[in-house]
């Protein structure tokens, strides 16, 4: 362990606090400990574990659900799922703040991106709801907290990469995401309703009634129904997440290309920022992961992983105290690392003491792990959403920190029941024949 923190942590840690990326300061850890360690694992693994982590055929699910989510955003197919939200839940107390949310599940199933959430949502609803007399901190605190349903509800391109890294049947992880993503919507709703009753946020609006509803769901219809074709492909066992992703892409430009022609001029240039954006996030979601790889490699080679287990079980053995104990961690670690680079370096370190010294199921524990990790991005003070909608609300990050505890509190007490209850996440997969 001695030679691991003194030849890989600290050059790692030297390298984030000099401002190098999260990429390379991964890279150059790893080439540090390579040549200067003294290891017995040849410095050629550098190239062949980056290309042989990334040459996966589950990983090429991730261009496809972020193609999905650009084009769709891209092609302005979003406001329809914007729209049906606001007239099934915009009359509740508390409106605006439940249609961000219900969105925000909505448009989970689509990009199944935390960033993409916050970034496509943000700029309409949180200007929205302070106009409707929302405070401007609570506003992006709703956004924020409800991003976060945008990695849970499948498809989710964390899960990808988890799935992947971890060698855990994605389709598995898709299924254990449904009820926590709906529990977590919902469970936000509860708490931006008592917020709206007892402080008095936002306008009162009279319910639509039933038929413009039908009319609203039925326009949002083909955009709605992309996550259903995903998920019976996925659970039905017609495709895999990766043709799943091809086949929610292709009918996203299809779609977009249908309403572009019937509704104004099909613009090329919205197409071309699609496929640039696509190829942005994919391209430095993989470098990470690749430099992740090795990184991880070379701490399973030195029996990192066992090493952490007995000393955590030497701490203690209690199940709730490591709850807490990894918990605090990943919120700890989540804040200033990249949440894709933290899944892959730490899933397999702390999988023998989920496994072993909690008790977890494999498909629980990459819940588990995602949830655990994303919940840093909201994290005050340095969660990475929380520098997204700031400058959307024009409040401070100091405002926003202290308008999202509430909502954080809510999704850690269903990260512990997803530790505690496990047919939370095992009740769908199992129903669904994944496990047995």
């Amino acid at each position: 362990m001695e030679l691991v923190v003194t030849y890989l942590f600290l050059p790692f840690f030297v390298s984030l606090i000099l401002g190098v990326p999260i990429a390379f300061s991964l890279g150059l850890a790893s080439t540090f400990f390579l040549f200067f360690s003294g290891t017995r694992i040849p410095p050629l693994i550098l190239v062949t574990q980056m290309y042989g982590g990334i040459d996966s055929f589950a990983l090429l699910a991730l261009p496809m659900f972020v193609l999905t989510g650009e084009l769709l955003n891209r092609l302005d197919l979003t406001e329809r799922l914007i729209d049906v939200a606001r007239l099934l839940v915009g009359w509740i107390k508390g409106g605006l703040a439940h249609v961000n949310i219900v969105t925000s599940m909505f448009f989970a199933g689509i990009s199944g991106s935390v960033l993409a959430d916050a970034a496509s949502i943000g700029p309409i609803l949180i200007p929205a709801m302070v106009r409707e007399r929302y405070p401007a901190a609570f506003s992006a605190a709703v956004t924020a907290s409800s991003a976060v349903i945008g990695a849970i509800i499948p498809p989710s391109i964390p899960l990808i990469i988890v799935g992947g890294s971890l060698q855990i049947s994605i389709s598995g992880l898709f299924a254990a995401g449904i009820i926590p993503g709906i529990l977590i919507g919902f469970l936000l709703m509860v708490t931006s309703f008592f917020f709206a009753l007892f402080r008095g946020y936002g306008d009162v609006h009279r319910f639509a009634g039933i038929t413009p509803v039908a009319k609203g769901s039925v326009k949002a219809l083909p955009v709605l129904i992309i996550p259903f074709i995903i998920l019976y492909g996925i659970l039905g066992g017609i495709m895999t997440p990766t043709e799943a992703g091809a086949a929610a892409a292709l009918y996203s430009l299809i779609l977009g290309s249908l309403y572009a022609l019937l509704y104004g001029k099909f613009d090329f240039a919205k197409l071309q920022a699609a496929l640039i954006g696509t190829a942005r996030v994919t391209g430095s979601s993989l470098i990470i992961v690749g430099a992740a790889i090795v990184f991880g490699q070379i701490l399973i080679f030195h029996q990192f992983p066992q090493d952490l287990l007995k000393f955590m079980l030497s701490i203690t053995d209690n199940k709730v105290m490591l709850f807490v104990i990894i918990v605090l961690f990943f919120l700890f670690v989540g804040t200033f690392m990249d949440a894709i680079a933290n899944m892959i370096i730490l899933g397999p370190l702390l999988m023998p003491v989920a496994l072993e010294g909690m008790g977890m199921h494999p498909i629980q524990y990459g819940m588990f792990l995602m949830i655990g990790l994303l919940l840093g991005v909201i994290t005050p003070p340095l969660g990475l959403v929380l520098f997204i909608v700031s400058p959307i609300a024009r409040v401070s990050l100091e405002q926003v920190s202290l308008a999202v505890i509430p909502f954080l509190l809510i999704e850690i007490a269903v990260l512990a029941m997803i530790v505690f209850v496990p047919d939370l996440t095992l009740a769908i997969p199992r129903m669904t024949g994944i496990i047995q």
